[in-house]
């Protein structure tokens, strides 16, 4: 089964509202949806090392700006990428096709594509529906271009 995957397009970080609407509405081709909601727990390296402050569990600004619908899926992160438990979760969910798109292209996007290519999931990422609030956003498309050839 093919899905859409949309990163952690939620209230901590600065999305454009043009984005959240393209996503919103490119996402109904997709007969199903993942959304992925980035927590920053206590003691995590992106607070002892990052000195990143937002998105403890439960706040609000790990509210999505897109609300899930019945039958979606909503996977909770803690890093840049899937955890094995989120991939087995997609396995059973027999998803082998993901289109990839959310923020920031050069972190997360990236780190979930890495984590679905390496649990042999074929991935693509959706470039002009994906954003970086760091800038890195095309240096971030190159790699992700480089990485991840499109199956012939």
């Amino acid at each position: 089964m093919e899905a859409l995957m949309i990163v952690d397009l939620q209230r901590a970080f600065p999305v454009p509202p043009r984005l959240v609407k393209q996503i919103e509405r490119y996402s109904r081709r997709f007969k199903r949806r993942i959304f992925t909601c980035y927590e920053n727990p206590r003691g995590s390296p992106f607070r002892r090392l990052l000195k990143q402050r937002c998105c403890a569990p439960g706040s609000k600004d790990t509210e999505l700006w897109l609300a899930p619908a019945k039958g979606d899926l909503l996977i909770t992160k803690r890093g840049y990428g899937l955890s094995p438990r989120a991939i087995a979760r997609l396995r059973r969910h027999r998803i082998n096709r993901v289109t990839v798109c959310g923020i920031d292209t050069d972190a997360c996007v990236l780190g979930v594509m890495f984590s679905l290519f390496d649990a042999g999931i074929e991935c693509r990422a959706k470039g002009n529906l994906c954003w970086s609030s760091a800038g890195l956003h095309q240096p971030a498309l190159r790699i992700i271009n480089e990485q991840f050839p499109r199956a012939k």
